[in-house]
């Protein structure tokens, strides 16, 4: 536990995020600054993520928690040179998430935030 949150608060520090505003007023953290040659997020258009691990050496478990710790998706990867999915997190409500892909023998975690920005503005008629 004091591992993770030592791994975590270094992920965090070390992360350049830039802030990108959607079509449909969401604000989206992009997460494309890698922490690690490992992995990397990057954000698409909306609210979709491409997660890409390289060099997967058995079979890992990448899963998606929010900020509660509660597991939102899990899914299993066999072992390759490459694993890159692109995950459609558009049906998440606003909050801060975290990518998690545990190898067995490390576990790397990358999280990230959604919200909603809302814009106002006055247009004469």
């Amino acid at each position: 536990m004091k591992k993770s949150f030592l791994v975590i608060a270094v992920l965090m520090g070390v992360s350049a995020a830039n802030v990108s505003v959607a079509n449909n007023g969401l604000k989206i953290v992009d997460l494309s600054a890698s922490i690690n040659s490992d992995l990397n997020v990057k954000t698409l258009d909306g609210l979709k993520f491409k997660l890409t691990v390289d060099n997967l050496q058995g079979k890992s478990y990448i899963s998606i928690k929010n900020s509660g710790g509660e597991i939102l998706h899990t899914e299993y990867v066999n072992k390759t040179e490459v694993f890159s999915k692109v995950y459609d997190l558009s049906s998440l409500p606003d909050g801060n998430y975290t990518f998690v892909v545990n190898t067995g023998k490390e576990t790397i975690e990358k999280p990230f935030e959604i919200a909603t920005e809302v814009k106002r503005t006055a247009t004469p008629k």
